[in-house]
Order: C-alpha cells, then sequence, then structure tokens
C-alpha cells in the first residue's frame, strides 16, 4: 500500500516538473539558453537579394556559425530588391521542408502571408535587419537602436555641413522596412537638436550600385545647395560619394550612411564621407544562425536570456532581439575591419 502511493506521488511529482520545465522553456523567462548543436536542421538566410556587399558579410559569418552548430545552410535570394521576388523563394523552401527561413525584407506586409503560412506548418522564422509583421515571425533581429543609429547618421554630416544645411535622403526602396525607420529617426533627431538643417528631397536607388548613382546626380544637379546627403542602404551610400566626386563637390557635399566598409574605404579616407555607422555584419550573420539554432530546438521564448557562443549574452524582449551599438567608421579605424 505505502509503495503504491509512494510511487504515485512521485509520478506525479515528476509530472508536474516536467509541465513546469516546458512551460519555462516556452515563455523563456528561466535560464539562458544556449545554441547546440543537435541533428542537423536546414536554414535558409534570405537577404533583400543577392550580391550586395553588406548581405555577403552576413553571409560570411552565418555559414561560419552553420558549420558549429550543426546547421546545413542555403544562401538564396532575389536578384534584385524584390517582394515578389522574396515570396518566390519562400514558397519553393517551404516546398523542401526547411526548418527555418532567415529574412531582411524589402517588404513587411507582402511577405507576411507566405511566412505566417509557413509558420503554421512548423518553420521557424526569423527576421534580421529589415522586419516583417510580427505575426509573420518568431523573432526580430534589430541591427541597431534607432535612436542611437539617428544620431549617429546626423552627427556625420551636421558638423561639416553646418547647422543651416540643406541635406537629402537617398534610401533604397519607399517602402524598405528599416530604411524608413531610420529616416524616422534621422528626422527625429534633426528637430531635437538641428533645427536648422532641412531635407529637401527623398529620392531611391532600389539598392541597385547604377540606379542609386543616377538617383545621386539628380540630386545633386536639381538641388544645387544641398550640402549633404544621408543614404541609409549599402549600394546608395558609395554611390552617393561617387557621385560628389564625380560632379566636382569633394569638399562641398558629405555623405554618411550605411555600408560595408570596404564599398566605402576609398571615400571615407578622401573625406566625401567624414564618418558612416553601421554594425559588424559577419557577427550580425553569426548571431541569426544562433537565434535558428535557439529557436528550433525551443530554447528561447520572446522575453527571455541567452548566450550564442563568442558572441556573448543577449535578451529578447517581445521577440525582439538587438544586435549592437553602432560602429562608426573613420579614416583613423576603417583599416581595423576588412570585409
Amino acid at each position: 500500500m505505502s509503495r503504491t502511493l509512494s510511487r504515485t506521488r512521485w509520478a506525479a511529482i515528476a509530472a508536474a516538473s516536467a509541465a513546469t520545465m516546458l512551460i519555462t522553456t516556452a515563455c523563456g523567462t528561466t535560464g539562458s539558453g544556449t545554441a547546440s548543436s543537435g541533428g542537423q536542421i536546414k536554414v535558409a538566410m534570405v537577404p533583400k537579394l543577392v550580391g550586395l556587399a553588406v548581405f555577403k558579410a552576413n553571409q560570411q559569418g552565418a555559414e561560419k556559425a552553420a558549420a558549429e552548430l550543426n546547421i546545413k545552410f542555403n544562401y538564396t535570394g532575389p536578384v534584385d530588391a524584390s517582394a515578389q521576388g522574396q515570396v518566390q523563394v519562400f514558397n519553393s523552401l517551404i516546398a523542401q521542408r526547411y526548418n527555418v527561413i532567415t529574412t531582411t525584407a524589402n517588404n513587411p506586409s507582402v511577405l507576411a502571408p507566405t511566412l505566417v503560412q509557413a509558420r503554421k506548418q512548423g518553420i521557424k522564422v526569423i527576421s534580421y535587419d529589415s522586419d516583417v509583421l510580427p505575426e509573420a515571425r518568431d523573432f526580430f533581429i534589430q541591427n541597431t537602436d534607432l535612436p542611437a543609429m539617428g544620431k549617429a547618421l546626423v552627427d556625420c554630416v551636421a558638423k561639416p555641413a553646418g547647422s543651416q544645411a540643406q541635406i537629402a535622403i537617398l534610401s533604397s526602396t519607399p517602402d524598405a522596412t528599416i530604411q524608413n525607420q531610420w529616416i524616422k529617426a534621422v528626422k527625429d533627431n534633426l528637430a531635437a537638436n538641428y533645427p536648422g538643417i532641412k531635407i529637401v528631397t527623398t529620392q531611391y536607388g532600389e539598392s541597385s550600385p547604377s540606379h542609386s548613382l543616377t538617383a545621386a546626380q539628380n540630386i545633386l544637379q536639381a538641388y544645387p545647395d544641398v550640402k549633404a546627403i544621408i543614404a541609409p542602404d549599402g549600394a546608395a551610400e558609395a554611390a552617393a560619394a561617387e557621385a560628389v566626386e564625380k560632379l566636382g563637390k569633394a569638399g562641398k557635399v558629405f555623405v554618411t550612411g550605411t555600408s560595408d566598409p570596404a564599398s566605402i574605404r576609398q571615400y571615407v579616407k578622401s573625406g566625401v564621407i567624414p564618418c558612416s555607422p553601421l554594425w559588424d555584419e559577419t557577427k550580425e550573420g553569426e548571431l541569426v544562425m544562433h537565434v535558428a539554432r535557439l529557436a528550433y530546438d525551443n530554447k528561447i521564448g520572446p522575453n527571455s536570456t541567452f548566450t550564442a557562443g563568442d558572441l556573448g549574452s543577449f535578451t529578447a524582449k517581445d521577440g525582439v532581439i538587438t544586435f549592437s551599438e553602432p560602429l562608426i567608421f573613420t579614416k583613423s579605424n576603417i583599416d581595423d575591419y576588412q570585409w
């Protein structure tokens, strides 16, 4: 009799403990998750478009981490900055039964229905760099704090351009999530700290070097009093700097933006780009794979802390993970970054 009661009681305790562990794991409120190399999983990284240097740097970091985390990795995406192109890629990945899809979005809402369907089929979705609608992903890795990025972009050109300058914005596409968030952060910072600086036009280069160059030249010709161009796009910043030099405006017009160091190195050294904020794109790619592994293994929740290998500890808040503070490239440090 006592043995039967004892076994029953211990079974109840074990069941309760197991239930508690499942609940706390799902909520992500206890301990720090760490990525482990369990059974192999298939993870795809879908950038806005293939060929852009900043996304290649993400790929390099992702490949490094994937090898350590037992991830079969696939880097694939459209050849231009097309939301419909990304949707086609997603449909192919869903058909191939990928375990995790990671992506930086060309459009937050156009991508959402397909990614919602992916999640319904058990596929984890991780957005990074540029978010999708919250219901369409499990986690979003935000590059850096938005007000901090807005401040960094403004500070890079405000002093050389002057406190009463006319400036222009050269972005990627009108509906690019992260670019629009940065532009808003720039406007907020200008209103608070440089009310005399006025944005006279916003143009778009479609994340294409040639289109961005044409748009930058058009800005400089149509608005001859512009003293600075803020280009929050990997292709646009280098193109804007090239346009400044081609039109003989070096030393009169200054550029900043969000591009990889290799693309802007010569312009930072020449002074056309006084400084340029970004983050370590290769390490961000590593983080994307760590989050993919953890999400698939159900080791992090929307509000939790976790460790991503040598990258250190991170916190998810309502499914959003901030990667780093802005990394400011200047003439004195840009050669330290060879990517």
